[in-house]
């Protein structure tokens, strides 16, 4: 068995002085050492496939090694609060992965890793320590013990067997501790013999064996030596006494306790409250082995029996019992004959796309009744019908017969049929939202994560159509007809299996009203805002992407001519060489490959040598948007002109939308260059932009929620709420609010939807967490009712394990049960942010569920081309203009009934920039 062992403290710590401070979430969390820390051990599982691993703590309490050398480490300052407080979420994160944790009182990390590799010899297991210690080097032993040291950063290891430590340090792992303690080390604050450096203690070592034998031959040394060594003797015996490590440490590592047994959603949900967006391929990737080696048996395959010669094969899964056929049908009269009278009740749709539905040809729909199911539940045969995709007058003649529609991820398959000109509008349940809804924090509602964790079985073909393959051309080719039926099979009748699982959980969560009356209804609304697409003037979006080009040349030109010479503006090595060792300046943090050359890096540099780093991080702000914009977005262009981008329900934990392929949430507005990017966004000919959004609903939101006065009554008079706030707080006259006040106060109340707290305000307004604690606490004396209302969110959510918004919208919080401070510290600054974030994000469903329905109903031309955040914007046709801004108004302003107004910022334009600014 190979196991590894990481000393959880040290490469924690390289971890968080690697990697920028800045790294912090919405709510202000400092993640950068959890960060490194996950980023590390993913690799590390990736590239050495241990069979278990461990993960070592010390403990804060002093231990022995205190008490027989008191200077021992006193030379270490106290670390930020804000590494401690990331240790903690480290653990969190280890216990989600399943990952056992030692810590034991009165030793070390470094004794329990001892104690681990003392236990693994005597088992024969092998052992790589994965440390930023060198006092691990004495535990190295050939062939079972190898130390992989971290020389820096997060990515920097060099590997040592009993060769490899006897080549770094000049002596075998054996000696490493006695000549530790020879040189002395200065890590620790434990001085050697004066006199005696690395060579002359492996010297020494090598030629005498031991230290007692060198103390007992100290005569045959030179004068100045041997002076050294009597004044010394007592300290550096003592020190080996110090840096020996002990192997007694109260562990147990039999069995297979070191086997990580992860939590994925567990796991998943800490990615997001840490929005770690990027992590989870990793960790899937690195903990694959474990996670396979912990699944169930599957059970049998149901017996086969083929369909049709057309079918050419019959559909397999292991969810179903019996057996199961695959028919054709090419209409709503062969349908019923293959399936039944019932067949169009309400049918399960499973669709197959050559590559991304909305852009490509669908290969095969499989159709399937819902009551089917139930039929063979008791051993019956079942058929499932597949029609031809291509033959797009089959499939519109089947939908148009069903009663209703039941898939999963159905705005997928929604918008796919919308290309095909077929527009369903008769969704009857969708088993992702309503997995979504019974629990937002899964994170993965993929069709078969669902089934495995509801029915606990995946379908044995299925390929899951929440995520279509990411190809080009044809997925499917002749021989491949096949597959894609049986998988489209495998997914219906999967599908079917789910519905009753997820109906009665719907019930007993309380949520189904709000499936029925948000959720569900919504799912077309994005299916027909992803179909249409919004246009793009491709020639304005060519013109800002060459702007920013001469911008990029004129400030790589600059540059070069302070410092001298050519260079590649995007080379670190370059940088570095510029900076450090040309111009001299002092780097504040270091990685393997020298001084960072990060934002966070450079702008400590900036007074030093403002002619160059200014201009260097302009380039770098313009060079962003020129690439990821500019060019981005014109790659995204589709045939017709238009971007059409996807919408998930699915994403965010607080019921918010989230976009992606491309993300037209993120459009740049705080710069003028990036406000530039909506001026090519435009509505098609003969049309115009309705652009409407909520004006403050999250401080509404607070307002409503916390029922206080002061806010109410602001919001009712319609004064500047921010200046009302910022009046109050810092008890001054309305008309003698400064910006700078005004300013802040608008930061705390915005502050306050993300439960941010003083550490967070602080990052923000770039102020002492002192100051910002004064600011908050003026606040609250203000308006106490929204103190109350925070208190009480996050003792009812403690309670209950999660938030719930006025619609009936639960968001678990199980973070609020850990036994880590900074977890729990996490969960309650979520909770407080979920109700807000949760009712706000509900209100703008309803608005935009309205909006459509109301330009369905009346006949309307206009529709829905985008939404962001609490923005809406409708593509109009000029002769429409006077039903739609009424219409659209009304709708927003009626969405909720809160004790606060709910006010909509509305202009028209001919771009989405034009209308901006009106």
């Amino acid at each position: 068995m190979k196991i590894m062992a990481l000393d959880g403290n040290s490469l924690t710590y390289r971890a968080f002085f690697a990697l920028p401070e800045d790294m912090r979430t919405a709510g202000g969390q400092t993640t950068n050492a959890v960060y490194g820390f996950c980023s590390m051990l993913l690799t590390l599982l990736r590239e050495h496939k241990p069979d278990g691993v461990v993960v070592v703590f010390d403990r804060k309490e002093k231990n022995f090694r205190h008490e027989v050398a008191p200077e021992y480490k006193a030379q270490r300052e106290k670390q930020p609060d804000s590494l401690y407080e990331q240790l903690e979420l480290v653990r969190e994160m280890l216990t989600a992965m399943g990952v056992a944790t030692f810590d034991a009182a009165g030793y070390e990390g470094d004794d329990i890793i001892a104690t681990i590799a003392r236990l693994s010899c005597e088992r024969g297991d092998d052992l790589l320590i994965v440390t930023g210690d060198r006092d691990a080097y004495q535990l190295v032993s050939d062939p079972h013990v190898r130390v992989l040291y971290n020389k820096r950063g997060v990515s920097d290891y060099a590997l040592y067997d009993e060769a490899g430590i006897k080549e770094r340090t000049g002596v075998a792992p054996e000696l490493y501790a006695q000549y530790a303690a020879l040189r002395g080390d200065p890590s620790d604050n434990l001085a050697g013999a004066a006199g005696v450096g690395e060579k002359t203690a492996a010297k020494l070592l090598n030629t005498y064996g031991s230290l007692g034998e060198l103390f007992e031959r100290v005569d045959e040394q030179t004068p100045k030596l041997r002076e050294s060594l009597h004044e010394s003797r007592e300290r550096v015996l003592r020190n080996v006494d110090v840096m020996t490590l002990r192997t007694d440490a109260p562990i147990d590592i039999s069995g297979d306790v070191v086997g990580p047994r992860p939590d994925a959603a567990a796991v998943l949900r800490m990615f997001d409250f840490l929005e770690f967006t990027t992590m989870r391929p990793r960790f899937e990737a690195a903990f694959a082995p474990f996670i396979s080696a912990l699944s169930a048996p599957r059970s049998a395959d149901p017996a086969v029996r083929s369909g049709d010669s057309a079918a050419h094969a019959a559909a397999t899964t292991p969810a179903v019992s019996g057996e199961l056929e695959v028919v054709s049908v090419n209409d709503a009269d062969g349908l019923r004959a293959h399936l039944g009278a019932d067949a169009t009740e309400s049918l399960v749709l499973a669709a197959q796309w050559e590559n991304e539905p909305g852009r490509s040809p669908l290969s095969c729909l499989a159709v399937l009744p819902l009551a089917a199911e139930s039929r063979a539940s008791g051993g019956s045969a079942m058929r499932v019908a597949v029609v031809d995709g291509r033959d797009v007058a089959s499939v519109a003649a089947v939908l148009r017969a069903a009663g209703e529609i039941v898939a999963h991820d159905a705005r997928v398959t929604l918008r796919g049929l919308l290309h095909l000109g077929v527009d369903v509008r008769n969704v009857g349940f969708d088993t992702a939202i309503a997995a979504y809804l019974v629990d937002a924090s899964l994170g993965d509602y993929a069709l078969s994560h669902v089934a495995d964790r509801l029915l606990g079985a995946m379908p044995a073909t299925s390929a899951d159509s929440a995520a279509p393959p990411a190809t080009t051309g044809t997925l499917f080719v002749e021989t491949d007809v096949v597959a894609a039926r049986e998988r489209a099979a495998a997914d219906a009748v999967t599908i079917a299996r789910l519905v009753p699982v997820l109906r009665a959980a719907l019930e007993t969560e309380g949520v189904t009203a709000l499936y029925r009356d948000i959720e569900n209804p919504l799912i077309g609304v994005l299916a027909r805002m992803e179909h249409v697409g919004i246009g793009v003037d491709v020639a304005r979006l060519r013109g800002i992407g060459e702007s920013l080009a001469t911008q990029c040349a004129a400030l790589t030109a600059t540059l070069h001519a302070v410092a001298g010479r050519d260079f590649n503006l995007n080379s670190p090595t370059q940088l570095r060489t510029i900076l450090f060792d040309e111009r001299g300046l002092k780097g504040s943090k270091k990685t393997k490959q020298g001084y960072s050359t990060d934002a966070a890096s450079l702008e400590k540099l900036r007074d030093e040598w403002p002619e160059f780093i200014d201009p260097l991080l302009r380039y770098r702000e313009v060079e962003k948007l020129r690439s990821t914009y500019a060019e981005g977005l014109l790659h995204a262009v589709d045939a017709d002109g238009r971007i059409h981008a996807t919408f998930n329900q699915t994403v965010a934990r607080t019921g918010r939308l989230s976009s992606d392929r491309p993300n037209l949430h993120n459009i740049p507005v705080r710069t003028e260059e990036g406000r530039l990017f909506r001026e090519a966004f435009v509505p098609a000919a003969g049309c115009e932009f309705l652009v409407a959004d909520y004006n403050q609903i999250e401080l509404r939101c607070i307002a409503h929620l916390a029922d206080d006065p002061g806010l109410i009554a602001a919001f009712v008079e319609g004064r500047d709420v921010h200046r009302s706030v910022a009046s109050q707080v810092f008890d001054v006259e309305p008309d003698e609010v400064t910006s700078e006040q005004r300013s802040q106060a608008k930061m705390v109340s915005y502050g306050l939807a993300y439960g941010m707290e003083a550490y967070g305000l602080a990052q923000r307004l770039s102020i002492g967490v002192s100051e910002a604690a004064e600011i908050l606490d003026a606040y609250f004396d203000a308006f106490p009712r929204v103190k109350q209302f925070m208190h009480d969110t996050v003792a009812e959510a403690t309670r209950r394990g999660y938030t719930e918004t006025l619609f009936g919208r639960r968001r678990p919080i199980p973070e609020l049960q850990s036994d880590q401070r900074a977890v729990r510290l996490a969960g309650q600054r979520m909770a407080m942010n979920a109700g807000i974030q949760g009712l706000a994000a509900d209100i703008f469903k309803v608005a935009l569920i309205g909006i459509d329905e109301r330009l369905a109903a009346g006949g309307l031309a206009a529709r829905i081309v985008l939404q962001v955040h609490d923005e809406v914007i409708v593509e109009v046709p000029h002769a429409e203009r006077a039903a739609v801004g009424p219409l659209v108004l009304d709708v927003m302003h009626g969405a909720a009934n809160l004790r606060v107004p709910l006010e909509v910022n509305a202009a028209w334009g001919e771009s989405w920039a034009a209308a901006k600014v009106a």
